[in-house]
């Protein structure tokens, strides 16, 4: 892939993270796979496919032009991706999405993604085929603030000073790239 750096992967923490062999972990841009701690439903089967792909293998790593390579962890944010048969990359953040096993995540409204429609894209696909975690989705209902990039619970505590709220479907904010508040949603 244009503008990526070559290295090998040490392990694969879960869906979205893994550590190089020089110890820097990687977390990978523009998604949100379930969460292994709080055994989240198709947590395992992300980790999996991201295992598949990338543990202790060599992989390809390339930043989002004008966003911040780390995040405050001190992480890498990239995109991930992998030799696949017949000289092409797989690009493993789109794949995680295109099986279901992720969906969408922009933890700001200011960090555009060169590849933000095709991911959401990607997520309505999956999610009318009904893969991964859509498989067991159940619509319910959400508020969101006008410029914010999360929906959340009415009595969610980021809520606290917002003004103007907005009542919408879970389903309608995945559509429009919003994702899950990480405080009320988890």
């Amino acid at each position: 892939p244009p503008n990526a750096e070559k290295y090998r992967v040490r392990n694969v923490y879960d869906g979205d993270t893994l550590t190089l062999v020089n110890e820097k972990r990687v977390r990978l841009l523009g998604i949100d796979t379930p969460e292994i701690k709080e055994k989240q439903a198709f947590a395992q089967e992300a980790k999996a496919y991201t295992k598949d792909y990338c543990d202790k293998k060599d992989i390809w790593i390339s930043f989002e032009e004008g966003h911040d390579k780390e995040d405050h962890y001190g992480r890498l944010l990239a995109f991930v991706w992998v030799s696949v048969p017949g000289g092409r990359f797989l690009c493993v953040n789109e794949g995680l999405v295109v099986e279901g096993l992720a969906n969408f995540y922009s933890p700001s409204k200011s960090s555009k993604l060169h590849n933000k429609e095709k991911l959401i894209s990607m997520q309505k696909q999956a999610h009318k085929q009904k893969l991964g975690l859509w498989k067991t989705f159940k619509d319910y209902s959400v508020v969101r603030t006008a410029n914010g990039c999360a929906f959340h619970v009415p009595s969610c505590k980021h809520l606290r000073r917002s003004k103007i709220i907005i009542k919408l479907w879970a389903w309608e904010g995945f559509e429009v790239g919003l994702h899950p508040c990480r405080t009320c949603l988890e």
